[in-house]
């Protein structure tokens, strides 16, 4: 064949508390998607089916009592074992219950192996073996169903080469084609491997396997196939990952299922998805319920999370367990917390330990809303604004999953019994629905996906270009270390704990519905994780000024982009977040959520500037932020005197009582930030709330939408870009906020609270509140 070569949330709250041809959503037409695939595979016209019976062929009758042939090839036959030594084509019909097929050519050429209705069982070794070939074509026959069982244990001739690992091995390229049949029992290790090549473009293919299911080392691709893989290891992967140009999967059409205990399809580089049809599983699925660990100040008491907060927003210990203190002391030491906590507790009783953790975190708390207390250097100023060079809380990644990254190699997964001289065992598995190692590029295709961890997952960038995704998981739906491009595409993200996670994420097309235990839309990228210990533990070699010029250059790492399509989130944690900036320019973006006020519908670091295109956030008060100064396109954020239930109206009108803005967010609110480039500048406009509503509403957003009898309304005029009102008209920036200060001094650019101190005046109704 030929071939073209973090940190827990624990800090963070202490500062706080100061079809296979059905088209996709986008059209792809015009995507050379020939080239994608000739990157890593030219097919050669003998990889796709083709009539034998007028050709040259030799006959191999397969039969325990005795195994004959019948041609000019050259075949040896010992016993129940058939050799073959001379390229050229081999018909094999029958079976035997204890022998192999093995192919190990003395010239050169292809071997193309017609399985006519076979069962092949070996107790031994492998099925069929294939040690030298150019290339090994297998054909099923259309109508014929073929069956192949290796050994529970090999037995090896030489004891220092075990490669043969699986029901059918190849040491050269493996295609296989036809209609016919094939099911394939890996009862030691794998179902089907190629140590080069694996090419699949025809036939009906079930394999189980007690390792993993396929495995073309350089390349797997596959077309115009139906494969069913249960794999205790991984379904489909290329394993190579000594070379940068191999090691990659080319998906082109066809229906593949995968039930894994490992990941679904994973290869050490590039993936590439052009059409088909895809259902995975992994692990046991996703939970029933997916459920965060680290929302915000009250997320959960798992090893090493959060304590309770008292109501004087002091940390009380009393409730966690001796084994959640020990975790929740690793943790802090993973952090490189200024004190040394294990050295300070050494000798304590648990008692005496919550005790003085109380103690110690309650004296870095802010003191009446204000900063966090810490030692400053002689010689050192503050900023002369009195921010910290904070970061949010997503940034710091458990320092356990910050080892289970993925960024290397994985370790190939090898199954008790491999007496092989390299045989590792890992002591976690992957359980991913699609991974990559580079690049994830999905032009097309369906794909139904049910994971215990991400379901789409890349360690360097992935792109969405179309096709139709559904995806459940208990970890992200989408996530790359590196960039997510989304250009096209029907996405559904039924559940997870983070929806779409990158260092860099942009969104320019398609259509994105999902649902998160945690973040909605979560940018990782910009501030270092240990940023925010800067601000605790700060030495004499870095002056004030140097920490901010350091972390203003993060910002420019990582950003949310928006400049097209539609995207949905409903969020128990943050909606939208960005460790950096947020920039939108078109598109619509509906975010629900949160409903806790210790998450933000719109989380940033630096600024969110919205110059276009439609927004409707709606949540929690208690972190709210609305959008940066230096937006061109006119925003409001609205917060009310008492949380909202869901599917309350929600409706801005200009001066002559025409709807601009009509919603009813999904989940229950007490703020509202409404973008649109309908809503005018030094124009009076009237936001209502309540009511009867009548209309045509995707996602609780309405067209030709009518309000009757509103609960209460506020009339304003827009003079800035960002506007804020309240029951009594327009505000201060973030006046009517809690927390808004605390929230603004520890971000270095959110649109309040810079610096200022915010006074929270007495809510007041206007006549039409009721």
């Amino acid at each position: 064949m030929n071939k073209k070569i973090a940190i827990p949330l624990i800090l963070s709250a202490i500062l706080i508390a100061g079809g296979c041809n059905e088209k996709s959503s986008t059209d792809t037409s015009s995507l050379d998607t020939e080239a994608l695939v000739s990157q890593y595979v030219d097919y050669d016209s003998e990889d796709f089916y083709s009539a034998w019976e007028g050709d040259v062929f030799t006959k191999i009758t397969l039969n325990d009592e005795a195994t004959t042939f019948d041609g000019s090839g050259g075949v040896i036959i010992n016993g129940q074992n058939v050799e073959i030594h001379t390229s050229g084509t081999y018909v094999l019909e029958g079976t035997i219950s204890d022998g192999q097929i093995k192919v190990d050519t003395e010239d050169t050429g292809n071997v193309r192996l017609i399985l006519n209705g076979v069962e092949i069982t070996s107790s031994t070794t492998a099925a069929i073996d294939i040690e030298q070939s150019d290339k090994t074509i297998i054909s099923l026959e259309k109508g014929t169903e073929n069956n192949l069982t290796d050994a529970t244990s090999y037995v090896y001739e030489d004891e220092a080469n075990q490669e043969v690992g699986a029901t059918i091995f190849s040491k050269d390229d493996l295609v296989i084609n036809g209609t016919g049949v094939l099911t394939v029992n890996g009862q030691y290790k794998d179902g089907i491997t190629s140590r080069d090549d694996l090419i699949i473009t025809g036939g009906a293919i079930n394999v189980r396997a007690k390792d993993d299911g396929m495995v073309g080392r350089d390349v797997f691709a596959m077309s115009d196939a139906t494969v069913n893989i249960i794999a205790d290891g991984d379904g489909v992967k290329s394993s190579n990952d000594e070379d940068a140009d191999r090691g990659n999967i080319v998906l082109e059409s066809g229906y593949l299922t995968v039930v894994a205990q490992g990941d679904g399809i994973q290869a050490e580089n590039e993936i590439i998805v052009i059409d088909g049809e895809y259902s995975i599983k992994t692990g046991e699925g996703s939970p029933e319920v997916v459920t965060s660990t680290e929302s915000g100040m009250g997320g959960g008491n798992g090893p090493g999370g959060m304590p309770e907060m008292n109501p004087g927003m002091g940390m009380d210990f009393s409730s966690m367990t001796e084994d959640e203190i020990e975790a929740f002391v690793e943790n802090m030491e993973r952090m490189n917390f200024p004190i040394d906590i294990s050295t300070e507790i050494e000798g304590m009783t648990t008692a005496e330990i919550r005790e003085y953790l109380t103690t110690t975190l309650e004296s870095l708390m802010p003191q009446g809303g204000g900063e966090m207390n810490r030692q400053i250097p002689d010689g050192r100023e503050l900023p002369k604004d009195g921010q910290l060079p904070g970061a949010s809380a997503e940034q710091q990644t458990p320092p356990e999953e910050q080892q289970n990254t993925e960024s290397q190699a994985p370790v190939e997964r090898n199954t008790e019994g491999d007496n092989n001289a390299n045989t590792s065992i890992v002591e976690t598995t992957s359980q991913k629905g699609i991974k990559a190692g580079t690049k994830l590029n999905i032009v097309g295709g369906k794909f139904t996906i049910d994971t215990a961890e991400d379901a789409l997952h890349s360690n360097g960038d992935l792109t969405i270009q179309g096709g139709e995704e559904t995806l459940s998981t208990g970890d992200d739906g989408i996530h790359a270390d590196g960039n997510v491009f989304i250009a096209g595409g029907d996405i559904t993200i039924l559940k997870s704990l983070e929806g779409i996670e990158g260092t860099n994420i942009e969104i320019s097309d398609g259509t994105i519905h999902l649902k998160a235990a945690d973040d909605g839309v979560n940018v990782n990228g910009g501030s270092d994780m240990n940023e925010m210990f800067g601000a605790f533990n700060q030495t004499s070699t870095t002056t004030g000024a140097e920490e901010i010029e350091q972390a203003d250059a993060t910002i420019e790492d990582g950003q949310l982009t928006i400049s097209g399509g539609y995207l949905y989130v409903d969020a128990d944690g943050d909606g939208l977040d960005s460790n950096t900036n947020i920039m939108m320019t078109g598109g619509t973006a509906i975010v629900y959520g949160p409903t806790e006020s210790m998450n933000g519908t719109l989380d940033y670091d630096g600024t969110f500037i919205i110059e276009g295109g439609t927004l409707i956030a709606s949540g929690s008060t208690g972190m709210a932020l609305g959008v940066s100064d230096g937006s061109t396109q006119n925003t409001i954020m609205m917060t009310f005197d008492e949380t909202l239930e869901a599917n309350t109206p929600v409706t801005v009108t200009n001066a002559k009582g025409e709807q601009i803005i009509t919603v009813a967010p999904e989940k229950m609110f007490q703020m509202i930030v409404i973008s649109s480039p309908d809503l005018e500048l030094n124009a009076e406009s009237t936001l209502s709330h309540g009511g009867t509503l009548t209309g045509e509403a995707v996602d609780g957003f309405y067209t030709n939408a009518k309000t009757k009898a509103p609960t209460a309304s506020v009339t304003y005029s827009a003079t800035t870009a960002m506007t804020y009102l309240n029951s009594s008209g327009v505000t201060e920036e973030g006046s009517s906020m809690m927390g808004g200060g605390m929230r603004g001094n520890m971000q270095g650019g959110g649109a309040f609270g810079r610096g200022k101190e915010q006074q929270q005046p007495e809510p007041t109704k206007d006549a039409s509140n009721k």
